[in-house]
Order: C-alpha cells, then structure tokens, then sequence
C-alpha cells in the first residue's frame, strides 16, 4: 500500500523531541520538505564561507543538502517515524541521483552523511554496492514526480556548472562537502545557526600586543628578553610573506607561543577577506589547557574553543592492540532523534585549540561526528606546535593533506618548534621519499642559528654507562632544592615519585609533585600554579613528571633530569633549566643543567618512540666516543637525527597516502590513526564543581554538549588495558551507555586516577 493510500499527507523529517505526535499543537515535527530546503541553503552558505569563489562546489553543496534525505520520502522511514518501529536506510537513494547526474562526489557525501563516508569498491557497504542495490528503489520514488512528491522538483536538475575535480584533490574535496552537508543538517536538525564571531584580528591583535609588553616589563632585562623581543618582531614582519607554508623555529623560553599567535592575527589583519579563524594544534601529550587559558585571559573566554583528542564513545576492538570508536552513527537505519544525537563541536569559534590527534584524525576520517568540522578549518591559519611530535609513519599523507589546505583551501600553517624536524628532503635523498622538496618552507626567523646560540642556557651532561635504580635517582633529585624530573612513562612518574616522598619523609609532602595523564586537567592546571608559585618564591619545590611537560609548559628550574628519549624531547627539558637565564646572566656562561640517565628497565612507549629513544641513545654515544657530546644548539646533529629518523621511506605512510588517492575512505579512516592505542575518557570528581557536574550527568543520563564542556578538564584518558584493570573504580552512568565516571575514593589529591582501590580505601 502506498504512501497516499494510508493518508500520510505530510512527509515528515524528524519528530518531536519529546515524542508527542504530530496532531499535537505542541508538538515540533519538521515536514521533510522544509528540512531539505532548509539544509540546501545552509550547506551552500557554509560551502561559499569555506571557498567563496567557487560558484560550482557551492552549487555542489546545494545539491547535496536537497537530495540527502531523499530516502525518507518511502513508505519504510515515513511509517517509522511515526510509529518509532522498525529499522529502514534512506541515504542512498539521494546517491543515485547524485551519481546519475554525473556529481560522484555528492553521490559519496550523501550515501555517508549517517553512518561515514563509504569506500568506493570492494564489497558490502561500498558506494558502488549501495547504489547497486538501491537503484530500483530510488528510480522507483523519482518517478512518482513533483505532482505526488512536491519538493523533489529542484532535486533532478543538471549541473548548472561543469565543475572539473583533479584525481589528487577529490578526497579532500569530497571531505569538505560532505563536512558542509553534515554541519547543516545538523544545525538545522537542533535548530541552530552557524555562529558569526568574528575573528577581529586588528583588535585581538592589539590587545595581544599589549599583554606580551606587560609580561615583557615584568621580565629581568637580559639576553632572553631580547631574544624574545626580537622573535615577535620577526613573526610580525613576517605576516606580509606570500607564501602559506612557514616554520617558526625557536629554541624553548624564546616566546613562540605568543609571538606564532601574533604572526596570525597581523597575517589576518593584512587579509581580513582570506582568512576566518586561527586554529592552534598542541601534541596530544601535551597539556593544551595552559595555552587555551593563556588565550582565554587575554582574549576572553567566548573567544576561545578548547577541543580535546579524548573520546566518548564507545570502544570495539580491531585487533588486541587497536581499538576504534563504535558509535550510533554508524547505524543509519534506526530512527534517532535529533535531540538525543550527541552534541559535536563543529569548530565556529574565532579561536580553535585543539590537540593533533583530534585536528588530523577530523582530516582523515570517515565518520560524520569528526567531519562536521573539516569546513571550518578552510582559510584558517593553522599554528602546528611541536610539529616535531608528528608520527613518522604517517608523514606521506599528513604532508600531503597540509599541502592540499594550503594550495586548495585557503589555509595558512605555521610550524612552530624549537627542534624543527626535517619535513624538507635532502638532495641526495630517494625519490620515493614523500617529504616536501628543499625551499617548500619559508623560515620566519632571520637568524635562527644566531638565536640558538643567544638562548643557550643548558649544558646536557650525558649519563648514559648504566641503567640507574629509581631509587638513585629519587636520592640524587634530593640534593636539589628545586628540580625536575622528566619520565618517559606514567607508571614510571609514580614509582618515582613514591620513592622520593619515602625518601625526604614525613612533612615533605607540600613540596614534592606529581604530573601525569592519570590527573585531570583541572587537577594539572592547580599543581603547574602552585609549583609556580613555589618556585617564585624560592622554596624547596621537586617535580616528576611524564612527557606532557615537555611542551609549551613555562617552569624554569635550575636543574632537570630526563630519562633517556627523543633527542628533541630532551632539548625539550633542557629549555625548562633555566629557562630565563638568570643563571646563566650570572655565570656569563651556560649555567642550567640537564643529566639524562638511563631509567632502571629502559621501558618507553612503543613503535616511533622507541625507535627515537634508540637512535638518540646511538648518536649521544658516538659522540661521546668521539670526544664531543650533543648540546641544545647542536644544529647540525639535530639536522642529522631528523634526517636519519625520516630517512626510511617504507615507514612514511605511502599505502595510506594510496589510500586517498583511490577514495577509500572508509578503509582509509580504520588504518589512520595519530596514536597506537584509543584511549576512553572517565569523568573524575576531583572538585565540587566537578561533582556536581557528574551528579547532573547521572541524573538525566546524557552528556549534552553543555555538560561536555563543564567536564572538559576533569577527564582522564584510559588505554584499553588500563580501563580493564580498572573496572573496580568506574561506573557507567546508565547501563549501555558507555559514560563512564569514577567513583571519589579512586581519585587520589597527589596522582590522580587510581586503577585499583587498596584496603584502605575502602574504609568509610
């Protein structure tokens, strides 16, 4: 029986939140006619905003808005809505259309706008199969016309441009479709405009300019202020440089996190039609609330949108060690309303500070939750801190993709690090090497040679002859009144900080500190102030750490100790030894220390990083051996790390880049991955607000996009191993759910997480 013939006079797209009826005067159905021109218009308003000279995407974006719920026109979906029963596709049918007319890259983003963008061959789930089996269907429903289905007139019509796509460029051309079709439908599904802040460089700027010179004033006049005076100086010069690919290379203290976000509001103020937001990418071990709260005060908070890598969904497993996200999207045939959709950030803030972990997979991914975005970052400019900490083996595409944006999409990057790595390929490098070629990349800084040897404030003392116990070195952090311990792991940074709170016994606890990723944000941000302030003050203050230290972390120490890492990493810590050269003013020579000592089981992090650790260890001993040993502004054996390091072709990510090239994106999306292991994100209760927070989370059993943003800073990531282990402290909120809080016994005031409890904590 037909639609007409059980009286369905209305099409509907989306029910009523609250699940009243649609004969109820209160009720909110959205008729399916409305929704897809609503969607039409507003997927080509975004698409004009991402690329406004582009009059053929823009129509493509159109196209795609109108046709994605085609399918919801059949009988199945519109005897499901109503009834909330039963399980029926409706993407498809759009695809079709789209694929007949000859636009396949609308026919992808529609035939995904539920459950991800499909690979194009190869099986079930493929665009190729989908159309295949709904061609009949979608024939069907298209010949019943305008006089029986009124809105579809505008949907059959030919191209009203001859839009012509270059085999290189269709993956990331169809990824900002699909992201503008995605980004509308679900704006107009919660009923929602895009935002309109604007990003204001000339005022941002001025304001940012005035705050770096009250910190200047503030600072002892000394080679580093000058330095850092002469680094912004620079960075606004060269706002003016033509070209969009640039490296901000400055050793650590030099001030590159103000001055790289000067750079980009004076590139915006010169450019105010190019550009729309500035986006900062911090490395995902890394603590980006610092510089999201440093932007915060000088910008105001509403300016400023903190996007984390962690993940709440729920976790299914690809193999023993890799775990990708299993999320609702995934599954278009069930009827979900939109108001029970997790909220996604879609990144229409002036200011983005994300981590890379979540900016690249965004790129690179499939799913709609994590594309939605991907518009936004079109005619941005993309500040890549610690670029350094880019995986390897993904080089090939990552360069690719930045590339692309740069070329294709408006953006500007700059690569900010005090180690810059060799994304430029030697001449006698293989030409299968996928790195940029030698000039790609313009350096912002005159002189960086000049400044390496002005910011050298460290001498790296290199213990390298034996492994050292932990109880050593929790005895020789002891002889230091103030000092700073990096470790390479978070099991590491508790033994250790155990064993020197035994060591410097009762009453001691005030000035000895714990940082790693088993503490919240929240919990980190309160223990950096402190040791701050002990540190101004001059009292005794020992610190170990994990990695997440090392960048963009402003502590000055007069001593630090690393275990054996990543060269860069380890330069990393020397630039928090006297990092504003008091000492070193003092002495009139390097006067900070750094003595990097082999931890007692020489265990690291997997996979990059430990082959980094190796080759560093490799080159520290042939300089040792030759008389010599690597310092913070040996130049040129960093130049020769970075070289070797990228120097094996095979592990550049040349198949992934294949990938791409070949729209497979769904198999694309399950290979990348930034990191080894997905981590799941737990609620903490380290505060009052905090608990209250969880409180409310539990109450209505939802994590609403206001709730995700009051619990930003009290999540703790947890490996899949480790969230087995710690099943005893966690409580889903609502059974299959896959939210997960833990319980307050399990957060311990120094460490953080716990994963188990002891006997004493259970005691009430």
């Amino acid at each position: 029986m037909g639609l007409q013939g059980i009286f369905i006079l209305i099409y509907w797209a989306h029910s009523d939140p609250d699940k009243l009826p649609p004969h109820d005067p209160r009720a909110k159905w959205q008729p399916l006619c409305e929704h897809l021109e609503n969607v039409a218009a507003l997927s080509a308003q975004l698409a004009q905003g991402a690329r406004p000279n582009d009059e053929p995407f823009r129509l493509a974006a159109e196209m795609a808005g109108r046709l994605h719920d085609f399918g919801k026109y059949t009988d199945c979906f519109q005897n499901m809505i109503r009834s909330g029963k039963g399980r029926c596709q409706h993407s498809a049918h759009g695809a079709v259309i789209a694929n007949d007319t000859g636009n396949r890259d609308v026919a992808f983003a529609i035939a995904g706008h539920h459950a991800g963008i499909p690979d194009r061959t190869g099986g079930t789930g493929t665009l190729e199969t989908r159309l295949k089996d709904t061609r009949s269907e979608a024939m069907s429903l298209q010949s019943r016309g305008s006089s029986d289905l009124p809105a579809l007139g505008p949907m059959f019509q030919p191209p009203a441009a001859t839009r012509k796509i270059l085999p290189a460029e269709f993956d990331l051309h169809t990824r900002m479709l699909f992201s503008c079709l995605v980004d509308a439908d679900r704006l107009d599904s919660a009923s929602r405009a895009p935002s309109l802040v604007s990003l204001a460089p000339e005022e941002r700027l001025s304001t940012l300019l005035h705050n770096i010179e009250a910190l200047s004033a503030s600072a002892p006049e000394g080679a580093v202020r000058q330095a850092r005076r002469q680094v912004l100086n620079d960075c606004l010069d060269a706002a003016s440089f033509p070209e969009r690919l640039l490296s901000l290379t400055v050793p650590t203290g030099g001030g590159k996190t103000l001055s790289a976000m000067a750079f980009a509001l004076k590139r915006a103020a010169l450019h105010p039609d190019a550009y729309r937001r500035i986006i900062v990418v911090i490395p995902y071990l890394s603590i980006i609330e610092q510089n999201a709260d440093v932007y915060a005060r000088i910008f105001g908070n509403d300016a400023v949108l903190e996007h984390h890598s962690g993940s709440f969904d729920r976790l299914q497993p690809l193999d023993d060690q890799h775990f990708t996200p299993s999320s609702p999207e995934r599954d278009e045939t069930g009827y979900t309303p939109p108001a029970l959709r997790p909220a996604t950030e879609n990144w229409d803030a002036p200011l983005i500070v994300t981590t890379s972990v979540r900016f690249f997979e965004s790129l690179f991914s499939n799913r709609p939750s994590d594309l939605r975005r991907v518009h936004n970052i079109a005619r941005s400019i993309v500040i890549l801190d610690e670029v350094q900490t880019l995986p390897r083996r993904l080089i090939a595409p990552l360069l690719t993709m930045i590339r692309e944006l740069s070329q294709n999409w408006g953006c500007t990057f700059v690569f900010s690090t005090a180690t810059q790595p060799a994304f430029q390929k030697p001449p006698d490098a293989l030409r299968i090497d996928p790195r940029w070629p030698a000039g790609t990349v313009r350096e912002i800084i005159r002189a960086p040679t000049g400044l390496q040897t002005v910011l050298k404030r460290v001498v790296i003392e290199w213990n390298l002859g034996r492994t050292t116990p932990w109880a050593e070195v929790a005895s020789r952090l002891l002889e230091h009144s103030s000092v700073l311990c990096v470790v390479n792991l978070r099991d590491h940074a508790g033994k250790l900080f155990d064993e020197v709170l035994d060591q410097a016994g009762p009453g001691c606890e005030e000035q000895i500190f714990h940082l790693s990723t088993r503490m919240c944000a929240a919990h980190r941000l309160t223990m950096l102030d402190r040791i701050r302030l002990r540190l101004k003050r001059g009292l005794r203050c020992r610190v170990v750490s994990t990695q997440l230290i090392e960048a963009g972390v402003d502590l000055d120490f007069p001593i630090a100790f690393r275990a054996l890492g990543p060269l860069d990493a380890i330069f990393q810590v020397a630039g928090r030894a006297d990092r504003e050269g008091l000492l070193t003013a003092q002495a009139g020579a390097p006067a900070g220390r750094l003595i990097v000592f082999r931890s007692e089981d020489e265990k690291t992090p997997p996979n990059d990083y430990r082959e980094a650790t190796g080759l560093t260890l490799a080159m520290a001993r042939e300089a040792l051996l030759a008389g010599d040993s690597i310092q913070p502004d040996s130049i040129d054996r960093m130049t020769r790390f970075w070289n070797r390091y990228f120097g094996e072709a095979d592990v550049l990510g040349r198949p992934l880049q294949a990938r791409r090239e070949s729209a497979m994106f769904a198999t694309l999306a399950r290979e990348f991955e930034m990191i080894s292991d997905r981590t799941l994100d737990v609620f903490v209760p380290y505060d009052d607000q905090a608990r209250v927070a969880i409180d409310e989370l539990r109450r209505i059993g939802l994590l609403t996009k206001d709730l995700r943003r009051r619990l930003q800073r009290y999540t703790v990531g947890l490996q899949p191993y480790e969230r087995d282990k710690a099943r005893g402290v966690l409580e889903e909120i609502r059974p299959d759910t896959g939210i997960f809080v833990a319980v307050d016994r399990a957060y311990d005031p120094a460490k953080g997480l716990k994963l188990e409890l002891s006997a004493a904590d259970t005691i009430i």
